[in-house]
């Protein structure tokens, strides 16, 4: 059975929390674009799988090694998934808990993720987690 765009985006966050980044970056089409909001210490366009786990996954977790992506809603248009989703965890570096409510897009194509734009408060993100 084919997995639906539903499933396979709620994969991603799935392996994300297991710390499954392999899995996670399988997910990916090879030419993402994957657009982190502006701000962020890690925020900007990357394009390619390796590049999201080397500019996106990689800081994000050294900076806060307990973060959590949770999906609070989903809604699905076509091919693009739109998610209310939680950013939880502590600083590293300030040691201030991070909950923090953003949206991410996705767009699917041919059973990869082949776009992700994200939207969050990046003021309040950078309280708690700084460049």
């Amino acid at each position: 059975m084919t997995p639906s765009t539903i499933d396979i985006v709620k994969g991603v966050y799935d392996g994300f929390a297991r710390r499954d980044l392999p899995g996670t970056l399988a997910a990916l089409a090879d030419d993402i674009e994957w657009y982190e909001a502006e701000g962020l210490p890690w925020g900007g366009l990357q394009r390619g799988p390796a590049a999201v786990a080397e500019n996106v996954f990689a800081p994000a977790i050294a900076r806060v090694p307990d973060l959590a992506v949770v999906p609070e809603q989903i809604i699905q248009s076509g091919d693009t998934i739109a998610i209310a989703q939680r950013y939880t965890g502590t600083s590293k570096a300030t040691g201030k808990r991070l909950d923090l409510l953003g949206v991410g897009l996705r767009d699917v194509r041919e059973g990869t993720i082949a776009r992700y734009r994200q939207f969050v408060g990046t003021v309040k993100f950078r309280e708690v987690v700084p460049a």
